[in-house]
């Protein structure tokens, strides 16, 4: 509980850096002059200009990218991170520092996935479906596969996947339990028959 209400805290930031990342691509990821992203409470939208040929006008077209309530593999990941059992304080936060950074990787990938993924699909407009700048009969298919791996499958589990790294790189065997002392009176643990105090315990 605590974890989402921080993620619903948190996710206009995260959002935002995302956006920063994407603003910086545009010039390599969009085909439209003059698209810009904003971001809208956890969701960064892009903005792009559409040209509608029988009205000879440019219009406004609103998309979203990328929303913190569809992506809960961040907070996932950080709720897996503070139940694991015998982790101390400090191991919890490298675990999570690390884990988020790795994540974040595969969330600027799906939001560049994405960018390219909605150019490829007509939009309607008041003069029916039209399609976008930068649609390409051969990224199409390539950029709707990766995008529905992401939506259906990445979710979770990049967060799962990285979780189990950072147990699998953090485990450490427990080595063998210490036998309890033998008493003076007991048999000798070293199989001679005698009491202790005669043999091993002299």
């Amino acid at each position: 509980m605590g974890v989402s209400l921080l993620w619903a805290v948190g996710a206009p930031v995260y959002a935002t850096g995302l956006a920063t990342i994407g603003r910086a691509l545009i010039p390599f990821l969009e085909s439209a002059p003059g698209t810009r992203y904003t971001v809208e409470g956890g969701n960064v939208m892009a903005h792009r200009p559409v040209w509608l040929p029988k009205q000879q006008r440019m219009a406004p077209l609103v998309q979203p990218l990328w929303s913190a309530s569809a992506n809960y593999g961040v907070p996932l990941l950080a709720a897996l991170i503070l139940a694991t059992p015998g982790w101390s304080t400090g191991r919890r936060w490298r675990a999570l520092g690390i884990g988020l950074g790795l994540l974040t990787i595969t969330q600027v990938a799906f939001l560049f996935v994405y960018i390219v993924a909605t150019q490829q699909s007509p939009v309607m407009s008041p003069e029916g479906p039209i399609q976008l700048p930068g649609f390409s009969p051969v990224k199409q298919p390539i950029f709707y596969w990766l995008f529905y791996f992401f939506e259906i499958t990445g979710r979770g589990f990049f967060a799962l996947l990285v979780y189990l790294g950072l147990v699998a790189l953090t485990w450490r065997p427990r080595g063998p339990a210490a036998a309890a002392p033998a008493g003076r009176n007991a048999p000798c643990p070293c199989g001679s028959g005698l009491k202790y105090k005669r043999c091993c315990g002299a």
